[in-house]
């Protein structure tokens, strides 16, 4: 087939350049048009449920809507994980599901589960709007320090003009508002006035609900004309709701107007979030897009957005745009790709033109580059894959392997043209060409197979790696495929028009640098075939010790990022109020700002309201931006930070980045690299369970702020009833629940319209009534007989649990920590080893997850990968030579590549992470290469040449493809360099160990090759060329 390929391309020269200029054509408006990102997509698709009841505490939460919420779901189709979590006054529930399931199914899916839960009374569980992990693309802050606009005025200004603003732009998903005082009208029941009139808080809550707004009379017609009436009773100021009659008083009959029982007023409404940028209060607005939008796009219709906004903000708001951007990290790594790129590009050609020495050659064996990447652009836009950091990463490690099968191909095109001009011109150009493409057409084609067949297995790789892996593997196959078509089509083409004689003038000769490194390497041949156990051992015993590296290596799970930014989870003692949280925040903040390299911070503590990922009021976000140009000090920073941090103390952290903890939620539904996971159903035993945890972890070198999740007891204040007393005055204790619930919460009774903004009006207690726990007991109570709470009840300070999570419906307490060294799955296996050889609580699991988890499995199907892959290897080289022995004689270069690999390893820091181990897969098939070029050329001088099986031919077969075999490896490695400069870039993070191990593998197995192969070929390999130079396609 492929000789029919190339046959058919030489005789229709026109045709074939004709479709290489449609691909041209519609690969570069495939670029134009693709979706740009930083990360493929690796958010599977996830349902967030909201469920509050504003006044219930956590233990009741848990048992009465957390608990049936995830009975009703379980056992839903295509879930894969159930992560739950009980907190003062709300449940939320997170579900996972399957890679690639329709997410509008799912929404409906888990809404019909959630029908079927039985649920306090006004508790109505709510879906979350559709968004991803990595969605939060963007933090914005206001303030206004400098004028007179008071934070309930921003606040009003972020919730009812810049929000819904940034709502009306496509992709924007959802905007959380923090910080500021949110806008509320206040009505203050005095309780000893609302006894003291007989008024109880229905009655009020019934009077003014009907009050706030306008009613309609309907339609009155007189003659010709029609005229609709109002009913305006809506109230247009909050002094207006104390005319409001509330009913008569019981003793004299005198009416009872909202204005004698309480205090009506405009003011702030308690809050649960607040917002802060460089230790000063602030609005912060977190921006989320949709799950299918493009974030650049996204970004830039926001930047219009806020361009047209701050023409009509108030002089003195002041915008922070750029308070956390994950655009900058997606260009500023695109950018670096790109640019890796088009140096190895560079590269390339300088190392063509160096051993070409001719503009006609390498101008045909660079067509490959352009062709194949246009040709991956078209594929890519036809199955909806996006230009990420992985995509172009895949294609710019395979950039020097583009050329590689064009190498082959118009190297021995011009080889033998230029005997064949030496010759007398006895054939037809054309025939030689076509003789000489189909002389390598197996080598190019089994060559590329090879390189396939050892990425294939990773497509089958489950889990984020898999995602990140498979993008990578498809641009990287794409690309080699393409150019394997070129090489078969195009490059014979251009071969046939462009080396005529002009073109072959003045290379009747090989080049100087081909012509020394020949004379070098020929007794070096020579010696290694008559030494031939002397090279083995030698190439054995390197290989095994540095196979011995890797054993004592440090393990390390996906490379982490340089996103330019830094976030820190600050986790205060549990029952902190937010004012003090804020206090302690204001002074981290400054004391942050002094660390050299950091431009901004900003922090939000608490949560916003439909938040799957807020906090208590003791807990804070932070969000640090580091200044241009610090990018590669990012490990210097981390330890700076690390040291304020521990200097402050009184609190527990967790120091990460933005999108990284993103991806650690994504691998264990914990933001932070080191997860132990403890299952149970008794919180005590859990928790002395998790302190043995955090002891093991805290003896490890490297890791840092170990932590207990907050999962504990709080004090609370608890009202007890006396059901006896109040069944003797006939009074339900329910409805003396009910009345203390909304007076002391808070009642919302109704909306006000005020422009365009919607102010709730709010009904509660004022602070005389319940101000202390003293007062609590003395509140006077409007029924008859009970004179006050204490009357009737007690109060009481005791301990209730702040928080209770969940995992697949279980009990879970979370031990996490940070690791800042090179050995993360030696430090938790160590750590994992001490809690084992203890006894542990009765009923309680522990699973070990994050990074050590990720690693271990990820390892393991990768070395299986490697295998399958292996055996690939060897059936597509039995294929091609039909013989067990050379197919293995041409394996022995794999394992060569562990020298320069854990070399490279060892100089680049002396730590393994995935993307070594798929660099050391992918060289199986790269070197596979230099083996077949070199064996394939002896058996060819055997089969057809009928040339002796002696060292010289074989000598001669290595010199004939030398050429080919230094070239391929040479534009293959030196591609490389700009991934291996500045390997911490933003972008290059997967691909600098990627490029590490590739580099030095091939540097160590392209030596070896030309040496150890010819050797071992004449050794082992007389009998079976004999039995396979017939039957092979060689």
């Amino acid at each position: 087939m492929f000789n029919k390929i190339i046959l058919w391309s030489l005789t229709h020269k026109f045709a074939v350049l004709a479709v290489a200029g449609l691909v041209t054509a519609g690969g570069l408006w495939s670029v134009a048009t693709m979706k740009v990102d930083i990360l493929p997509d690796i958010n599977k698709p996830t349902v967030t449920v909201f469920a509050e009841s504003p006044s219930m505490a956590a233990e009741d939460v848990e048992r009465l809507i957390l608990n049936p919420m995830e009975a009703a779901l379980a056992g839903a189709p295509g879930i894969e994980r159930i992560r739950g979590n009980a907190s003062y006054a709300q449940a939320t529930i997170v579900i996972e599901f399957a890679w690639g399931s329709d997410i509008l199914r799912d929404r409906q899916i888990v809404q019909e589960r959630l029908s079927q839960a039985i649920l306090p009374a006004g508790v109505k569980p709510v879906l979350g709007p559709s968004t991803s992990l990595l969605g939060e693309i963007m933090w914005v802050g206001m303030a206004s320090h400098q004028s007179g606009i008071s934070p309930m005025e921003l606040r009003t200004l972020a919730d009812w003009t810049v929000r819904p603003a940034l709502l009306k732009v496509p992709g924007v998903a959802s905007v959380l508002v923090m910080g500021g005082d949110v806008r509320e009208w206040q009505i203050n029941l005095n309780a000893e006035r609302m006894r003291r009139y007989d008024i109880m808080i229905d009655d009020v809550r019934e009077s003014v609900e009907y009050a706030l707004t306008n009613k309609s009379g309907g339609l009155i017609t007189e003659e010709t004309r029609e005229y609709a009436i109002r009913i305006m009773v809506a109230p247009s100021q909050v002094s207006e709701l104390q005319e409001i009659g509330i009913g008569r008083n019981a003793v004299d009959g005198r009416p009872v107007r909202l204005g004698d029982i309480a205090s009506t007023v405009e003011g702030p409404s308690p809050i649960r979030g607040s917002g802060a940028i460089d230790g000063e209060p602030g609005v912060i607005l977190r921006i989320i897009r949709q799950p299918d939008a493009e974030t650049l796009s996204v970004t830039d219709d926001i930047n219009e957005a806020f361009t047209s906004l701050s023409a009509s903000l108030p002089a003195g708001v002041v915008l922070h745009p750029d308070l956390f951007r994950q655009e900058s990290f997606i260009r500023a790594g695109l950018g670096n790709v790109e640019r890796a790129l088009l140096d190895g590009t560079i590269l390339v050609v300088v190392v063509l033109i160096v051993f070409l020495m001719s503009a006609r050659t390498t101008a045909i064996t660079l067509t490959a580059i352009p062709l194949s990447i246009l040709t991956t652009a078209i594929v890519f836009k036809l199955f909806g894959f996006s230009v990420n950091v992985m995509t172009l990463g895949g294609i710019a490690v395979a950039v020097g392997e583009l050329v590689d099968d064009a190498i082959v191909g118009v190297e021995n095109v011009f080889r033998r043209l230029r005997n064949w001009m030496l010759g007398g011109k006895l054939e037809n150009r054309e025939d030689v060409v076509l003789s000489a493409s189909l002389e390598v057409r197996n080598s190019i084609v089994y060559a590329t197979a090879l390189v396939a067949v050892v990425f294939l297995p990773i497509f089958f790789l489950p889990g984020i790696e898999g995602r990140l892996l498979v993008a990578l593997g498809a641009a990287y196959l794409v690309s080699l495929i393409a150019s394997m078509a070129v090489s078969l089509t195009v490059t014979p083409v251009l071969s046939a028009l462009l080396l005529n004689d002009k073109a072959l003038s003045g290379h009747e000769k090989e080049t100087t640098v081909v012509q020394k490194i020949k004379e070098r390497i020929t007794p070096l041949i020579y010696w290694c075939i008559g030494n031939v156990k002397t090279m083995g051992v030698a190439t054995l015993v390197l290989t095994v010790l540095t196979v011995g590296l890797y054993v004592f290596a440090g393990k390390q799970g996906i490379p982490p990022f340089n996103e330019g930014s830094m976030v820190t989870m600050v986790f205060l003692p549990p029952g902190t109020a937010l004012n003090a949280t804020n206090e302690y925040m204001v002074k981290l903040e400054r004391a942050l700002l002094d660390v050299d390299g950091v431009r901004q911070v900003s922090n939000i503590a608490g949560r916003a309201a439909a938040d799957p990922h807020g906090g208590s009021a003791n807990s804070s976000e932070m969000q640090i931006a580091i200044k241009s140009g610090y990018e590669g000090e990012r490990e210097r920073i981390f330890r700076d930070i690390q040291a304020v941090l521990d200097r402050f103390g009184g609190a527990d952290f967790s120091l990460g980045q933005p999108i990284t903890h993103r991806v650690e939620m994504l691998l264990s539904g914990v933001r932070a690299p080191i997860a132990v996971k403890v299952f149970g159903d008794d919180p005590v035993e859990m928790e002395k369970a998790a302190k043995q945890v955090v002891a093991e972890l805290k003896k490890q070198e490297g890791v840092t702020n170990a932590r207990i999740q907050q999962n504990t007891v709080v004090p609370e204040f608890r009202i007890y009833v006396d059901r006896n007393r109040l069944a003797e005055y006939g009074i339900s204790s329910g409805v003396v629940a009910n009345d203390l619930e909304m007076g002391l919460m808070g009642d919302t009774l109704g909306q006000v319209r005020l422009g365009g903004a919607s102010v709730n009006v709010v009904a509660r207690y004022d602070a005389e009534s319940k101000g202390t726990m003293s007062s609590l007991r003395d509140l006077p109570l409007p029924f008859m007989g009970a004179d006050s709470l204490g009357s009737i009840g007690d109060v009481r300070l005791e301990g209730g649990r702040n928080s209770q999570d969940h995992e697949g419906g279980k009990r879970v307490l979370v031990v996490s920590a940070n690791y800042q060294g090179k050995d993360v799955v030696g430090a938790v296996g160590a750590a994992k080893a001490g809690v084992e050889s203890q006894k542990l609580p009765v009923g309680v699991t522990l699973s070990f997850e994050g990074d050590y988890k990720s690693q271990k499995e990820s390892s393991r199907r990768l070395a299986l990968i490697f295998g399958i892959g292996v055996a690939m290897i060897f059936g597509i080289l039995y294929h091609a030579f039909r013989s067990s022995a050379i197919a293995l004689l041409v394996m022995t270069n794999i394992p060569t590549v562990a020298i320069g690999g854990m070399i490279g390893i060892w100089l680049t820091g002396g730590s393994v992470n995935l993307a070594h181990l798929v660099g050391f897969i992918s060289l199986a098939g790269i070197v596979s290469r230099n083996g077949i070029l070199l064996i394939g050329r002896c058996l060819a001088l055997v089969r057809k040449e009928r040339a002796p099986f002696t060292p010289e031919t074989v000598v001669r077969a290595t010199l004939d493809r030398v050429v080919p075999v230094l070239m391929t490896s040479l534009v293959t490695a030196l591609a490389l360099v700009p991934l291996l400069i500045s390997g911490s870039e933003p972008g290059k993070e997967m691909l600098h160990p990627l490029a590490v191990v590739i580099f030095g593998g091939l540097v160590s197995s392209t030596v070896i090759s030309l040496f150890l192969t010819p050797a071992l070929f004449y050794r082992f390999g007389r009998k079976a060329v004999m039995e396979a130079a017939d039957s092979s396609g060689f």
